[in-house]
């Protein structure tokens, strides 16, 4: 039963996800992140903690953004000294990787809460290379539903 409920809250994030990259930024943000901790309340049995899950997740991606002006953006376009136009696919790839890490470091939570550190680290580096790589899908309704749905991967944690 846990297994469709947590398939239920990927599809979920991810068009949450999908409807935030529409202009509606309440659906992805919270949206995401109360979907997450509302869906691992349930399959831990009630464990309240995991619901400080959503300020966490909530403020990471209030912090790290991939836009040209974000401060991570800014950081790898000194790092390669181009992109400031979002013209250097490698200035992105690392953009978005990084950002990805990042969003994956609330998830920290449930591993404390869970016991579940290798599967944490897991998590932590696809979110890395899943939110670098689906830059390149440049279908906007694909790219952005599956960002959303890696992201609410954290479940698996």
């Amino acid at each position: 039963m846990n297994w469709i409920i947590v398939i239920i809250a990927v599809l979920v994030c991810g068009q949450l996800w999908r409807m935030g990259g529409d202009g509606q930024s309440l659906w992805r943000n919270p949206g995401v992140p109360i979907v997450i901790a509302s869906t691992k309340l349930i399959i831990t049995g009630g464990d309240w903690w995991v619901l400080i899950y959503i300020p966490l997740l909530w403020g990471a991606l209030q912090a790290f953004s991939y836009g040209v002006d974000a401060p991570v953006h800014n950081f790898w376009e000194r790092v390669w000294h181009c992109g400031s136009h979002g013209n250097a696919p490698f200035v992105e790839l690392c953009t978005r990787g990084t950002c990805g890490f990042l969003w994956s470091l609330p998830a920290i939570l449930f591993a404390i809460i869970t016991g579940g550190w290798i599967l944490m680290s897991v998590y932590a580096v696809f979110l890395m290379c899943a939110n670098a790589l689906i830059w390149l899908i440049k279908d906007v309704e694909i790219n952005e539903r599956l960002v959303g749905a890696c992201v609410a991967l954290a479940l698996l944690v």
